[in-house]
């Protein structure tokens, strides 16, 4: 298998060049497109330095849909099948991309599957079995692309901008009849915004939640209705507990972000912007 990796960067941290070789040896090139718009010289150099990378910077932020296309259009014009696609903030422990590559390769169902992808909510238990299981809808991080299908099906929607742009693609590809897998095996590292310990003000207890910003939740919300109305059949279930998931973190950060007159602007925004037809990256 000919397999190029992206990820994709938006101010990161320092622990994307450990990040990175996690996943180093499964790759025979690797695009860092890097999305911040001003230029971390120091860190770019030590990225730059790695064997196998190609640094990305063009000074501009193009969202996620944008840079997954760029890395596509990219890897096919150099003879590459799948694209390994990540995020800055994910990783693999010891020995487990290994094993991932081990599952596609042997799967016999590849040629007609559009991504493969991992789990990443509970770590499973040690097996050799590569467990692969049809799902519906996989993250980006993670996901190994089949180039071909990809290419062939529109790559990813840029409208979206960020958020929900894997799950389309997702529904996109099994509307047409192509498979996603996901091996139930396989864990990736992976965090998802800013974690904060806050007392519930149901219970009193305190726990763990996970913040977004509220542009983040603008764009969570004006997308779940764009994909919602470009599939009113089929998703059903997928998409419900979609809303859900956008109902609860957007109580959140009511409940304990700091910023709530602007996140209620920004919803009220992203309602008028879908309406309007003005999708994207947001017009502030």
């Amino acid at each position: 298998m000919k397999i190029a990796g992206i990820v994709i960067l938006y101010h990161p941290e320092a622990t994307v060049i450990q990040y990175v070789q996690t996943y180093l040896s499964i790759v025979d090139v690797l695009y860092i497109s890097d999305n911040t718009p001003e230029i971390n010289p120091q860190l770019a150099n030590a990225l730059q330095q790695i064997p196998k990378v190609q640094y990305l910077h063009d000074g501009n932020n193009m969202g996620i849909a944008y840079r997954l296309n760029q890395a596509a259009k990219l890897a096919i014009a150099a003879g590459y099948e799948w694209l390994l696609t990540m995020d800055q903030d994910s990783y693999f422990e010891p020995n487990v991309a290994e094993q991932y590559m081990h599952c596609v390769a042997g799967n016999i169902q590849k040629n007609s599957t559009a991504m493969f992808g991992i789990t990443m909510l509970e770590k499973p238990k040690q097996s050799i079995d590569c467990m692969p299981r049809q799902v519906t809808e996989l993250i980006t991080s993670g996901s190994l692309v089949n180039l071909p299908i990809c290419i062939a099906n529109g790559g990813f929607d840029e409208q979206l901008f960020i958020d929900l742009v894997d799950h389309e693609y997702c529904y996109r590809c099994k509307s047409k009849g192509y498979g996603i897998i996901q091996f139930d095996n396989i864990f990736l590292c992976h965090s998802i915004g800013v974690a904060i310990a806050a007392r519930s003000v149901a219970t009193g207890q305190r726990s763990t939640r996970s913040l977004h910003s509220p542009v983040r939740l603008y764009y969570m919300l004006r997308n779940y209705w764009y994909v919602h109305k470009k599939y009113p059949t089929g998703f059903d279930k997928e998409l419900s507990q979609q809303k859900k998931s956008i109902q609860v973190r957007i109580k959140n950060y009511f409940l304990y972000g700091k910023q709530k007159a602007q996140l209620a602007s920004y919803l009220l925004k992203a309602y008028i912007d879908y309406r309007k037809g003005r999708m994207g990256k947001i017009n502030k």
